[in-house]
């Protein structure tokens, strides 16, 4: 003989006042778990940026001519993964670099060898040795490396940045003097202004949730 199935207990507790209310309060402790869940994933979306920053060289210089170019570098391993960099010395046919070689980080430094071949009928290859401080990456500009000067926190001297080129009875290296790599695009951070709006918003909806779960 069959039986009809039993209500489910979910349902026998609908119909009972002293369960409904039990019933009520899961559903608007779910109510606030989703909102603090909402609230949290829209703050971290706030503070998230692109892992690699896009940066110019700016006035960089050596004794035998300027780079032009750009860097880029991932925020969170502090490392160089593309370049493409043009040692502006006629003498050595203006050679392009945009291999990458060696990246490291270490002591709050930077480091990566940027090659050829280049495009110039001149240059036989070369290379541009990239040291850089990496205290603003994220926020600002960042220095380079140069001789005799500080950089990064590591002690007892620092890393020398310069550019060679490989041609016949000329090339370097030649020290990088002066400049620093600066965003392509400006570093966005959320203004306190927009944090209390967001605070302040979801501060709000948990009221709300918390008015009806004490009228339920």
């Amino acid at each position: 003989m069959l039986r009809a199935p039993l209500p489910g207990l979910h349902m026998l507790l609908l119909f009972v006042p002293e369960f409904r209310g039990s019933v009520n309060i899961v559903k608007h402790l779910n109510s606030v778990k989703c909102l603090t869940l909402a609230g949290a994933l829209a703050a971290s979306a706030s503070f998230a940026h692109a892992t690699p920053i896009l940066f110019d060289l700016t006035g960089v210089n050596t004794s035998a001519g300027s780079l032009t170019g750009t860097v880029t570098i991932d925020s969170i391993t502090d490392l160089v993964t593309a370049a493409d960099i043009t040692f502006n010395d006629a003498a050595a046919g203006n050679p392009v670099f945009t291999n990458i070689g060696s990246p490291n980080s270490y002591n709050g430094l930077g480091q990566d060898y940027i090659s050829g071949p280049s495009n110039s009928p001149l240059n036989y290859g070369g290379q541009i040795a990239l040291y850089y401080d990496t205290a603003n990456l994220g926020s600002g500009d960042l220095n380079i490396c140069l001789a005799g000067g500080p950089c990064g926190t590591q002690n007892g001297g620092n890393g020398t940045s310069y550019a060679q080129a490989y041609v016949n009875g000329y090339g370097g290296p030649f020290d990088i003097t002066g400049g620093s790599l600066a965003p392509a695009t400006p570093t966005v951070t959320p203004e306190p202004s927009s944090l209390l709006l967001l605070g302040t918003g979801i501060l709000g909806l948990a009221g709300v949730a918390r008015r009806r779960f004490r009228t339920a």
